[in-house]
């Protein structure tokens, strides 16, 4: 069912995020301080909107919920870009939290995430958006599908410079921060595809803050 446009107190995006290939990560501490630290950040950086804190789950997984879905991209993005350079396929459901009895309950987004993320396992997709109703999911997914291939080709490097570019806001800052030339960052941003996916995620935030009323 697509949701109201009218902004719903219970409305929120659940995220749900699962590092890939974790078992064969043979540094357990980097991996467990790598998910730490992604957690404080997300909490950090989307403070007003965080319904559900982001924590770290089943010792591979990061979930969390925010009150305003159209944020919910960019969190991802930032998700990503601070786990590098352990990579993680993520969902995000909208949907509606029911405070109704279980056995009157409809399907909550959080099981929806759980259970779309389960379904990236099995297909080997990277991302997926849910709850937007059946011609918004599948618009969001195509996008998806597009920009997802480009987050797979990623070196270890571009997502530092990318990272590192998101907090410092300028070229010549993470070129002197990384030790390399201003001229290798920027590089590195294009190989990277920055621009492409940093459009594509404005566009689903965009699209969401349209129909979530927010």
């Amino acid at each position: 069912m697509p949701i109201d446009t009218r902004r719903d107190p219970r409305l929120v995006a659940a995220l749900f995020a699962d590092v890939i290939g974790s078992k064969a990560i043979a540094d357990r501490a980097f991996l467990s301080r790598s998910l730490a630290l992604t957690a404080r950040t997300l909490n950090a950086a989307f403070e007003p909107a965080v319904t559900e804190p982001f924590a770290i789950v089943a010792g591979d997984e990061i979930q969390g919920a925010l009150a305003d879905p159209a944020q919910a991209p960019l969190c991802l993005t930032v998700l990503r870009e601070t786990l590098a350079p352990i990579r993680a396929r993520a969902t995000v459901a909208i949907g509606i939290v029911e405070t109704l009895p279980a056995r009157d309950r409809p399907r909550d987004p959080f099981a929806a995430a759980a259970d779309n993320l389960a379904g990236l396992k099995r297909s080997g997709g990277l991302t997926s958006y849910s709850g937007t109703g059946p011609a918004g999911d599948i618009l969001l997914n195509a996008i998806c599908r597009l920009v997802d291939p480009l987050l797979e080709a990623r070196s270890d490097k571009q997502w530092e410079a990318i990272a590192a570019y998101r907090r410092l806001g300028q070229q010549r800052a993470v070129a002197d921060e990384l030790g390399v030339t201003r001229q290798s960052v920027g590089d590195r941003l294009a190989a990277g595809n920055w621009r492409a996916s940093e459009d594509a995620a404005a566009a689903i935030a965009a699209y969401l803050s349209l129909i979530c009323g927010t």
